[in-house]
């Protein structure tokens, strides 16, 4: 008995030499749905204004155990993450992951999710360790305050986020466009509906001749890079708005095979009152005569409600033209 109280005591002085902080905070979402957000770190990188570059190492997610991930912590620090554990059930959900940084710090960050069932909430618990014994050449004791603090505003900021994603607005509109010439059905053979295709949709993500769609709209457009490459940069000048809006292409995909066509635009800058903050164009080929075109425009929570009612109708006479613009050419 006296052995195995001595093991326990030894076990649980260890566990305590190794913790270093924990911050916990309370969402409102289910925890089903908070599970599948706080679970992917690139959402983390996305949302925090210090942290920045996250890309995949190894595996296409940052919750599979072994799967490797890298981010920079803006003038601090490169850092490599690895999954090390996962544990999941109705009630309770537990991430882990090792941090190495490349000042010779390495920690361990466990994510915990509790579900509050009478509410519905979810309680969010993060708690940091050593990866190793301590390390005497660096003394982060007297920093703890300030690291739980940091990790404190991180859970903030999703919080917020997460607040702000509830109240976004989003416009969504599709139509069929018809393959005619002068009302009279038109044949073609597979390779033909494919370039026929093509010509529309580089008709479409041509930006620079939305001027002559909608001339009192859009003016002076320039681009940079290619209209199908990721990371291209759109610039033009909104009538309506009376102000130059940016905007970079983050998505641009062709499948042949799912005959499903995608070009995906974020505005950039801090003034995103009014702005859309994606655009969104898509082509699904039904057949060899008929293609469905959607649209989708999303903008942020504080832009103005009387705006968005002028512009959806504004959009649908966008998409008009765009149709007949289209069939003409």
């Amino acid at each position: 008995m006296e052995n195995k109280k001595n093991q326990s005591e030894y076990l649980k002085k260890k566990k305590d030499n190794s913790f270093l902080f924990s911050t916990s905070l309370i969402f409102d979402e289910n925890i089903d749905k908070l599970w599948l957000y706080l679970r992917d770190l690139s959402n983390e990188v996305s949302n925090v204004d210090f942290l920045d570059d996250f890309k995949y190492v190894k595996g296409n997610n940052t919750w599979t155990v072994g799967n490797i991930c890298s981010l920079y912590w803006v003038g601090v620090s490169h850092l490599q993450v690895k999954c090390k554990y996962i544990n999941v059930n109705r009630t309770r959900k537990k991430i882990k992951w090792k941090f190495i940084c490349d000042i010779g710090i390495s920690y361990y960050k466990t994510l915990i999710l509790y579900r509050i069932t009478q509410s519905g909430k979810t309680l969010v618990k993060v708690n940091f360790a050593r990866t190793k014994k301590k390390n005497e050449l660096i003394d982060v004791g007297q920093t703890l305050n300030y690291y739980r603090e940091l990790q404190n505003n991180i859970l903030l900021q999703h919080l917020k986020y997460l607040q702000n994603l509830k109240r976004e607005y989003i416009l969504y509109e599709s139509c069929i466009i018809n393959i005619s010439t002068c009302g009279k059905e038109v044949y073609f053979s597979n390779n033909e509906i494919y370039e026929y295709y093509l010509k529309i949709w580089n008709c479409l993500i041509d930006f620079k001749i939305w001027p002559q769609i909608s001339p009192n709209i859009y003016k002076n457009i320039e681009y940079r890079g290619q209209t199908n490459e990721i990371g291209s940069f759109i610039k033009f000048f909104d009538e309506n708005l009376k102000k130059v809006i940016y905007y970079k292409i983050i998505g641009y995909e062709m499948s042949i095979q799912k005959k499903n066509w995608l070009c995906r635009l974020e505005s950039i800058g801090s003034d995103n009152i009014n702005i859309p903050i994606i655009i969104e164009y898509r082509i699904r080929i039904i057949n060899k005569k008929k293609a469905q075109l959607s649209t989708l425009y999303k903008f942020s929570y504080n832009s103005n409600p009387d705006y968005i009612k002028q512009f959806e109708i504004i959009k649908k006479e966008v998409l008009k033209k765009i149709i007949k613009y289209v069939e003409e050419n």
